[in-house]
């Protein structure tokens, strides 16, 4: 039976979600993992840094025009996600685009910041970008996904990605 259509019998039957979709990313050294739900995408890099102390990722859906990006840090920071979400966010705060309709925000395990930017350089953009911050074991995590063209019906898809998003032990 198509994994899909048993998911969706699991789920009418048992009132669970089931995703086989997930994909998951960790440090070498470590036990634990990042576990994202990336179907539609498609990965343009991933790696570790020399030391194994750092993942990078970054994919594109071109269906639905969303860029996404995973970095996992090693920090000497006993601190949690919200303060995670402080110390990148007051970086990503210079850069030179705008921030309209700033939202600080927890959802279970991830503090969260998302912002709205209409245009840039004399351009309409409609971009939107989220970033959902977690924090385990002495790392910070830092999934973000924005996208051009952003409207209003796009925000059960960001939603979506954000929903699968766990550390799995």
């Amino acid at each position: 039976m198509n994994r899909k259509i048993t998911s969706t019998l699991f789920t009418f039957f048992l009132g669970v979600t089931l995703s086989f979709s997930q994909n998951s990313y960790n440090i070498p050294s470590e036990t634990w993992s990042l576990e994202i739900d990336l179907d539609g995408f498609t990965i343009e890099k991933e790696g570790y840094y020399a030391d194994s102390s750092m993942f990078q990722l970054s994919a594109v859906n071109e269906k639905t025009n969303m860029n996404l990006s995973i970095f996992i840090e090693k920090t000497d920071s006993k601190d949690d996600e919200k303060e995670c979400r402080d110390y990148y966010w007051n970086k990503a705060k210079k850069s030179p685009l705008a921030k309209e309709n700033v939202q600080k925000y927890e959802s279970g395990n991830l503090a969260i910041v998302e912002h709205d930017t209409e245009k840039f350089n004399g351009q309409t953009l409609n971009f939107h970008s989220l970033n959902a911050y977690l924090a385990h074991n002495g790392y910070w995590m830092d999934v973000h996904i924005s996208m051009i063209g952003y409207s209003k019906k796009d925000k059960v898809i960001f939603d979506e990605i954000m929903k699968s998003i766990v550390i799995k032990l």
